[in-house]
């Protein structure tokens, strides 16, 4: 199973330019726990998790802040084609809980989130799929 399988589309993105109180309102809108932030142009160049705003809400409290003081810029991406088990593995290696799914010029596809692989599991095991049995025995 490939990322392109279950990952989340269209990607809700934001820009860095955003204030940090719009941009947890929109999370909550669409009830998401990371959002990858993009240029003007389209390209990722960051992304911000939930407890990322809630930590600057709580800091600045009155004052709004732009998204480029709080997000992460080095971003772990996946392309589509990737298999799943690779995208789970790097984000159980990494303690992420969401990966930014980017095309060759470093364009947003979608997004993969543990609870995207968590549905992805659940759907094998309800299918049958034997995951007692150790692979390639």
């Amino acid at each position: 199973m490939r990322v392109a399988d279950r990952m989340s589309t269209p990607p809700v993105t934001i820009v860095p330019d955003m204030n940090h109180h719009a941009a947890l309102r929109l999370m909550q809108e669409h009830g998401m726990h990371h959002l990858p932030v993009v240029d003007r142009q389209g390209h990722l160049v960051g992304i911000v998790a939930e407890r990322d705003l809630l930590l600057a809400v709580a800091h600045y409290v009155q004052t709004p802040i732009e998204i480029s003081e709080v997000m992460q810029r080095n971003v772990f991406t996946v392309a589509a084609d990737t298999l799943l088990t690779e995208a789970a593995t790097l984000m159980v290696r990494h303690k992420i809980g969401g990966l930014p799914v980017v095309d060759a010029e470093q364009q947003i596809v979608g997004v993969i989130t543990e609870t995207d692989i968590f549905k992805a599991f659940v759907a094998m095991l309800e299918e049958g799929q034997d995951f007692t049995k150790a692979r390639g025995s």
